[in-house]
């Protein structure tokens, strides 16, 4: 008994160590790996059958069999990327395997690495000279190194092998159509459907022919009748929304979009389709595929962006600015949405912290198109015209297809007075989109300015043309003829945009101005009356009434209208310094003094205003100290008094002291008044008093682009070059000043700084 058990013991270990020894055999290891990676694939299993491929691997790096197999599992699950490494190690391995070698050849091909998948053609055709696939290839290889005539030959030859694959037809097509050949073009295509009519890749190929020889009709019916072959084809669907959609036959693109959607399941088409719904004004079918859309992790932040961006065009801000925040909570640096949220700052005229946005994502991308653009729409807003043009500059050199940056260019320019440029930079804009209205618009204004009234013509009839439904075009059409001295066709106009939009003041100027020179002024009175009973709060208007009621000769009306234009904008510098100037005029500062001091007195709300008033006046009188105290009441009352605050760093400035306090209320005044010419010479005058001349270089510069004919700012601006070391550019601004006026307040001192310059 002892010895039976031992013999049996013996016999099972030597078993045991057999099958060890059997399952540490590599040869046998990659075999059984391979068939098990072979039932995945079976099972459409196939990121199970990439790792059971890659254990036999790991087994025989050089296993061919392997490399290839695990070329088409990647191929499976859409890893182009290393389905090609693999198919080219399997073919490298296998060089007397076709398959292997046609795999990796046609994703050379769509790799657009010609010479290896001629290459690979070429192997392939050593072992099987007559092998239509392989002829194929090398034909598309040829058409790729733009061999055209060799990859005709090759491809005509594969039809010649077989004559009934219909593909190889759509291939000779985009050749001749690439050599240029169309009539040959046309018949391979048409004979790829002629050989399968039942082939939808045949019908798309003719279709997309016939859409790029610019036949429309025919291209839809080819498309008609490869979704009639396949509805359900996400390619044909897609085809068709394209073609609706391009044909200005939007309705018609619904279904196929929808289609397309659904048959796909994935983010991008169902986006697709949410943006159509938005272009259709349809935002209930929008927000029904954007909210399930959330909870996807491919389609959470396109979605947010979405409907944050419809909750802006609802007015319900609050609830936009959440989910873009939802999204920045998610993810800090994403791009697009720290976009959206600095263009919702911006039109809530929060400026600053809109440009901290717009500036974090240039600094995080420098080669951002979109950021460059809307760093440069901030800071347009907030009137820094130079640091914007630098912005949309950025935009041309690394998007020179974004054709807004040239218009808005051309508005920078045409803004800074410099209509020259302005012309030059829409002609770049219209070069690029002929139809565009804002460029068009902007050359006809420049040309206008220019006094080029003729070469403005043929701008201003095409846009009353294609665009006569837009008030500003009407505008335009009035200035035109108001520059030909055609004042009836000037009022045509002018009276057509105001029926267009009754509240544009713009238009009302025009039509008032063709009064007073007509020596009508009871109509021109009538006009800003009748105005005035529909809109008494608008400030442009008032200030326009304030200008008529001066011209005709009726000060109290035209007090009472500026007047009131502080009681709606308590930051309009306009209408205080046309207040002062009524009062100056009329030899009134006294009385007009103790009207607003007792109106500070008694009037809580209007206080911060009529002590700026009581400021501005005694500043008249030459009671700069008096003046001082009024407004640092005012900045008591209301510590963001805008104008208060500019004068008040004005008059520290000049007396060269408490200058931080002075700097700060500059860039108080700054904050609200960005476009204000004053404002910028002041903040300008502040950093010079304090020895910062770069920095008082650039406000004045921008002052000088806000009113490019004012002699004052171009003038601290020629101190300012002078002391940071410029002479030639100081020489420049102070003669600026000095031809635009030659006897302004400072014109003596600027004569001698100009003379010391050209001295030294």
């Amino acid at each position: 008994m002892m010895r039976s058990r031992l013999i049996s013991v013996i016999c099972c270990t030597v078993l045991a160590c057999l099958a060890a020894s059997c399952s540490r055999d590599p040869g046998k290891l990659k075999v059984r790996y391979v068939a098990s990676g072979d039932r995945y694939v079976a099972e459409k299993k196939y990121p199970e059958a990439i790792i059971e491929y890659r254990n036999a691997l790991a087994q025989d790096p050089k296993f061919g069999e392997a490399r290839y197999k695990i070329g088409l599992a990647y191929e499976a699950v859409k890893d182009y990327r290393n389905a090609l490494a693999e198919y080219v190690r399997a073919a490298d391995l296998m060089p007397d395997n076709v398959d292997a070698q046609l795999h990796a050849g046609n994703l050379l091909l769509e790799a657009k690495q010609y010479p290896e998948a001629k290459a690979r053609a070429l192997a392939i055709l050593a072992k099987e000279p007559k092998n239509v696939e392989g002829l194929t290839l090398l034909g598309n290889s040829l058409g790729g190194l733009k061999d055209y005539d060799g990859a005709i030959s090759q491809i005509e030859e594969a039809i010649e092998t077989d004559p009934h694959r219909t593909l190889t037809y759509a291939n000779l097509g985009l050749l001749q159509l690439f050599k240029g050949n169309k009539s040959a073009a046309e018949a391979a295509f048409v004979r790829a459907v002629e050989i399968n009519p039942k082939s939808v890749a045949a019908h798309m190929s003719l279709a997309n022919y016939y859409w790029a020889s610019g036949d429309g009709t025919q291209a839809e019916r080819e498309m008609k009748s490869a979704f009639a072959l396949d509805p359900k084809s996400p390619s044909v669907n897609q085809a068709l929304a394209t073609l609706y959609l391009t044909k200005a036959r939007a309705p018609e693109a619904e279904i196929y979009l929808k289609t397309y959607a659904e048959v796909t399941g994935q983010v991008g088409p169902k986006l697709v389709l949410a943006d159509y719904y938005l272009a259709m004004k349809k935002v209930k079918e929008a927000t029904g595929i954007l909210e399930p859309l959330k909870k996807d992790p491919d389609g959470f932040v396109p979605a947010e962006l979405r409907l944050a961006s419809l909750d802006a065009q609802a007015g319900k801000s609050t609830e936009g600015y959440k989910k873009l925040d939802e999204v920045l909570a998610r993810y800090p640096k994403n791009e697009d949405a720290l976009l959206m949220k600095a263009r919702f700052l911006a039109t809530d005229r929060k400026f600053a912290e809109a440009l901290k946005l717009t500036t974090a994502v240039v600094s995080a991308n420098p080669q951002s198109v979109a950021g460059h653009f809307w760093n440069g729409t901030v800071l347009e807003a907030t009137g820094s015209l130079d640091d914007a043009s630098k912005e949309f500059l950025e935009v041309t050199r690394l998007g020179p297809s974004v054709n807004a940056a040239f218009t808005k260019l051309a508005g920078l320019a045409l803004a800074r007075g410099d209509a020259a440029a302005a012309v030059e930079f829409s002609n770049q804009a219209l070069k690029k989109d002929p139809n565009s209205t804002e460029a068009q618009y902007v050359s006809a204004s420049a040309l206008l300015r220019q006094g080029k009234v003729q070469s403005a013509e043929p701008r201003v009839a095409t846009l009353l043309r294609t665009s006569p439904q837009l008030p500003d075009v009407q505008i335009l059409a009035g200035d035109f003829y108001w520059a030909k001295t055609d004042l009836t066709h000037a009022a045509a106009y002018y009276a057509r945009a105001l029926e267009l939009k009754d509240s544009s003041v713009e238009a009302l100027t025009g039509l008032v101005k063709i009064d007073l020179i007509q020596k009508k002024p009871d109509a021109a009175r009538a006009k800003i009356e009748s105005h005035l009973a529909k809109a008494p709060d608008d400030p442009a208007l008032l200030l326009l009434a304030g200008r008529v009621f001066m011209t005709v000769g009726d000060a109290p009306r035209a007090e009472s209208a500026y007047r009131h234009v502080l009681d709606v904008d308590q930051s309009n510098m306009e209408a205080y310094g046309k207040l002062a100037g009524i009062y100056l005029s009329q030899n009134r500062l006294e009385d007009a003094r103790r009207q607003y001091e007792a109106v500070a007195r008694v009037q809580p709300k209007a206080a911060p205003v009529a002590t700026t008033m009581v400021g501005i006046i005694l500043s008249l009188q030459n009671k700069q100290d008096e003046a001082r105290k009024q407004y640092e009441q005012a900045l008591t009352l209301n510590p963001r008094a805008a104008v208060a605050a500019n004068n008040l760093a004005w008059t520290y400035a000049e007396a060269g002291e408490n200058l931080d306090t002075a700097l700060r209320l500059a860039q108080t005044a700054r904050e609200q008044l960005p476009k204000n010419w004053e404002v910028s010479d002041t903040l300008g005058w502040v950093y010079y008093k304090r020895g910062l001349a770069s920095l008082a270089i650039t406000a004045l510069h921008e002052g000088t682009q806000q009113d490019p004919s004012n002699p004052l700012v171009h003038y601290h601006l020629g101190l300012a070059y002078l002391k940071n070391g410029d002479r030639a550019q100081a020489a420049k601004s102070l003669r600026q000043a000095l031809q635009l006026n030659p006897t302004f307040k400072d014109a003596d001192d600027a004569k001698r700084t100009l003379e010391s310059i050209k001295g030294s």
